[in-house]
């Protein structure tokens, strides 16, 4: 299939394939999120660490003792008999991803605009599913040489 050939507004399903530490000479170190689809495609989100620290949780089935903020935000739509039924990290403009949350009520479903790391943390906490739309892994994919720079992000939380 040539380029040509591929929508490039389909939305693409893709998995959390781990959260991660990039290092760079001269700046601090930031977290990143890795997002991989079935062509093992690699999707960079950079996020904050306390939502790299939510993710990393909700990936390894770590649970706070306490209820966190995205925790609590999926018990209230539990006991709203809502739920999310999937994310979507719908645009890239200026370094800056953009995404929706879809939420489904009892009568009502609903996209809300939503920071693309609260939306990987509330997705894996809900078992929801994440895309991302097809121009958005094309412009945004790197390497492998590049993910092999990375490192894993549970030895900074040592």
């Amino acid at each position: 299939m040539s380029e040509e050939d591929v929508d490039m507004e389909a939305p693409v399903p893709v998995r959390v394939k781990g959260v991660f530490i990039a290092e760079s000479e001269g700046s601090s170190p930031a977290p990143v999120v890795l997002l991989e689809d079935d062509q093992a495609r690699i999707v960079p989100i950079f996020v904050g660490l306390s939502e790299a620290i939510s993710i990393h949780h909700a990936l390894s089935g770590e649970l706070s003792p306490r209820p966190m903020t995205h925790d609590l935000f999926v018990s209230v739509l539990e006991f709203l008999s809502a739920s999310i039924t999937n994310v979507l990290i719908d645009d890239l403009d200026s370094g800056i991803y953009y995404a929706r949350l879809t939420i489904k009520g009892e009568n009502k479903q609903s996209e809300i605009d939503a920071r693309p790391s609260d939306c990987l943390a509330l997705a894996l906490r809900s078992h929801s599913p994440i895309e991302v739309q097809e121009k958005v892994v094309v412009e945004s994919s790197i390497s492998k040489s590049d993910v092999e720079k990375l490192t894993a992000i549970e030895n900074y939380l040592q």
